[in-house]
């Protein structure tokens, strides 16, 4: 995610727009502290839509991750936990 100060953003408004259509949001900082974010239209629609179930707000928040975002467990981690509970089931993700 990019990071600009208020006033770089104030001088440079319609490069900032043309770098949210690409999908890329955009921190805005007031004295080198994050105080708003940009966000394209396309993202702002998404994040206000009603989900129509908790599978699909699940899949919709997996596929806004990074491959590189920390999200607590590894996979083999969360494999360990599911044979430890005994109670684990099979489960294939559709991407």
């Amino acid at each position: 995610m990019r990071t600009s100060s208020i006033a770089d953003a104030k001088n440079n408004l319609s490069q900032l727009i043309h770098q949210l259509e690409t999908g890329e949001a955009i921190h805005l900082t007031r004295y080198g502290k994050p105080v708003a974010v940009l966000i394209s239209e396309h993202q702002y629609q998404s994040s206000i839509a009603p989900n129509k179930s908790l599978n699909s707000a699940i899949l919709n928040w997996r596929s806004q991750l990074g491959e590189s975002t920390d999200i607590g467990f590894t996979n083999n981690e969360l494999q360990a936990l599911r044979k430890e509970s005994g109670t684990g089931r099979e489960f294939a993700r559709e991407e």
